[in-house]
């Protein structure tokens, strides 16, 4: 009886003792071993822990051990199991045949709630004509349902019908992890047949808002922690081409890693800010660096990875790059057919500066 009451003691008293609480390690969003506490593993020597110390999975009528290695950290041991943990399962941790402690491995750690982390364009107000919007979330998500769980929401009360464009596959990143929506471009292109059915998505002067449900789960089948809304508010058309000629440049100085910047005046796609710019010094050499995005996607700054050095440079763009309304630098979007369009010239855009 004695030694029973010692065995429910050591069980008990040992998980409501903060030293003897065994703590989960993750790796890549995966518990990775576990940290058995000295206060569990008594004097149990180096040479025959392997054979002192069992970790097994609960609800079985006889412990199986569960393959792993075990190493010290102090006086605490670490044990990684040869497959990792499964989510949702208990284990118990036995010490010379003696059931010492329990763990569980959560379904979701925490901090590791599915979310969605930006969504962009990121200002709050937009041209009634935008095309695309980017949802960026923390995991990667099940595909062939946003037209379910994404909603265009009207003046806080009304549903959009047929807002995005209904593509099957959708338009995801190699991750799963960023979406890419499309107002339906046949609403908002004149003359087309759903535009003259339908009429535009939104038009200016309007309270918007992008409503994604939280019932929508990522791979592991996790849903959303909890809803999210984009509020904002539409202005005029954006019918004009982006003009190089018109942004301003911000040059940095000679001997430092300052940030090259670029303001646009208008927000641009967030996407494609990421790869259209490329830097060359004099000699045409490709400089080396990081683009930056900033102000609502009105403006880029690029960190190189060496020092400036003195001289001249050119920025050069690739003329897919596109505002917020599909303009890119060699036409609109959406013009007007009755009209003579102005040609434009080259692949793509040049802007130089000199560094001092």
């Amino acid at each position: 009886m004695s030694g029973l009451a010692f065995f429910v003691c050591l069980v008990s008293c040992n998980r409501s003792s903060e030293n003897a609480r065994i703590e989960i390690r993750w790796k890549e969003e995966r518990a990775r071993s576990i940290i058995i506490p000295a206060a569990l593993i008594g004097n149990v020597p180096d040479d025959s822990t392997s054979a002192s110390i069992m970790v097994s999975l609960a609800g079985k009528p006889m412990p199986v051990p569960i393959f792993g290695s075990y190493n010290r950290e102090g006086d605490d041991l670490e044990f990684s199991p040869l497959i990792p943990f499964t989510p949702g399962m208990r284990y118990h941790v036995y010490v010379r045949g003696q059931r010492a402690g329990d763990f569980e491995i959560p379904e979701n750690k925490t901090g590791n709630a599915l979310s969605v982390t930006a969504i962009y364009p990121s200002a709050d107000t937009l041209p009634e004509n935008l095309l695309k919007i980017y949802l960026h979330f923390d995991h990667p998500m099940r595909e062939g349902l946003s037209n379910r769980y994404v909603k265009l929401i009207k003046n806080r009360r009304d549903t959009v019908e047929a807002a995005f464009l209904d593509l099957q596959p959708e338009l995801w990143n190699p991750d799963r992890t960023i979406l890419t929506l499309w107002l339906d471009p046949g609403r908002i292109k004149r003359d087309l047949q759903p535009n003259k059915r339908l009429g535009a998505p939104m038009q200016q002067g309007t309270h918007y808002e992008v409503w994604v449900s939280e019932a929508w789960t990522d791979t592991r089948g996790k849903a959303l922690e909890k809803p999210f809304r984009k509020a904002f508010v539409t202005t005029e058309k954006d019918s004009l081409s982006p003009t190089p000629a018109s942004w301003t440049l911000g040059p940095p100085a000679a001997a430092t890693r300052q940030p090259l910047e670029i303001s646009f005046k208008e927000s641009m796609d967030h996407s494609l800010l990421q790869e259209v710019f490329s830097v060359q010094g004099k000699s045409g050499v490709k400089i080396s660096g990081q683009w930056q995005t900033g102000d609502h996607e009105k403006q880029v700054a690029f960190i190189p990875t060496d020092s400036w050095k003195a001289g001249s440079y050119q920025i050069l763009i690739e003329t897919r790059l596109e505002d917020l309304a599909g303009n890119n630098l060699l036409r609109p979007f959406d013009r007007d057919i009755t009209k003579k369009a102005e040609a434009a010239s080259g692949e793509i855009g040049v802007l130089r500066f000199n560094i001092k």
